[in-house]
């Protein structure tokens, strides 16, 4: 989940903030969220474009940097990795310039754009991308914050890819209880945290400890279908295979029923 899905936090202190009437770039920029949000991404695209077009921004204004941000969660949602992933590094290096390398904004579009290496399997690449933003974060908005926690999650993820199962439970043991505090309603990321935590254990054969965090993840499913996204969804199908390893056949095969009516094909 990108960052920049969650919210975009943007401290610039630009002129055209304080204006009661949007420089024309900001209504291009508007106009290509309205659209990105409404489905339609070839026309969000252009927008975008436009928005840097318009008046021949500097390259190095913070309004650049803007547009930029929002256009590589445009093309991460097209799954256009490595088109959003130019977009995103050519925003933090305006950042970097403008505001310092350790800006939160720093460290929230690192983590997506370590995330989109990941996502290409470029592990080597993406893990110190998510260790930076970490650690910005942590100096940034503090170990309690949602934006520390989901990096946390992103880099735990990346480590139980690489079967590095005891170094992700930490990472999952403390966003687990940020973002139970912090969850919004709608979001799946506290299913995900759980849900490849109990995958973790799994993998270590230590199912007692297993079980009930996967009943936890599954119970948030049942109550919002929504929220079994495929990755969730993954994880969640191995809770019968492990029960079968523990003997236990008939729960089993109750689970998979109740799971076929529950999670997409």
């Amino acid at each position: 989940m990108l960052h920049l899905l969650l919210a975009v936090l943007w401290i610039s202190g630009s002129a055209s903030q304080a204006q009661a009437q949007q420089a024309p770039w900001e209504i291009f920029l508007d106009r290509a969220i309205q659209l990105q949000d409404a489905g339609r991404y070839d026309e969000a695209d252009a927008a975008y474009r436009a928005a840097l077009d318009v008046e021949r921004l500097r390259p190095d204004q913070l309004s650049v940097a803007r547009v930029l941000a929002h256009l590589g969660t445009l093309r991460a949602l097209r799954h256009d990795y490595p088109a959003a992933r130019s977009a995103f590094e050519g925003a933090v290096r305006i950042m970097e310039d403008q505001l310092g390398p350790d800006h939160l904004q720093v460290g929230v579009i690192l983590a997506d754009i370590a995330m989109l290496y990941h996502k290409d399997v470029r592990f080597a690449i993406a893990e110190p991308l998510y260790r930076r933003s970490l650690a910005i974060l942590e100096k940034t908005v503090g170990l309690e914050d949602r934006y520390t926690a989901v990096t946390e999650v992103g880099l735990a993820k990346l480590l139980l890819a690489q079967r590095r199962n005891t170094e992700a439970e930490p990472l999952l043991d403390k966003a687990i209880p940020v973002l139970e505090r912090k969850q919004a309603p709608n979001n799946p990321d506290l299913a995900i945290a759980l849900a490849n935590l109990a995958e973790a254990y799994r993998r270590e054969g230590r199912y007692a400890k297993a079980e009930p965090i996967y009943r936890r993840a599954l119970a948030i499913v049942e109550q919002k279908p929504e929220l079994g996204t495929p990755e969730v969804t993954q994880c969640l199908r191995q809770f019968p295979e492990m029960l079968r390893k523990m003997r236990r056949k008939a729960e089993a095969r109750e689970l998979d029923a109740q799971m076929k009516t529950m999670l997409p094909k």
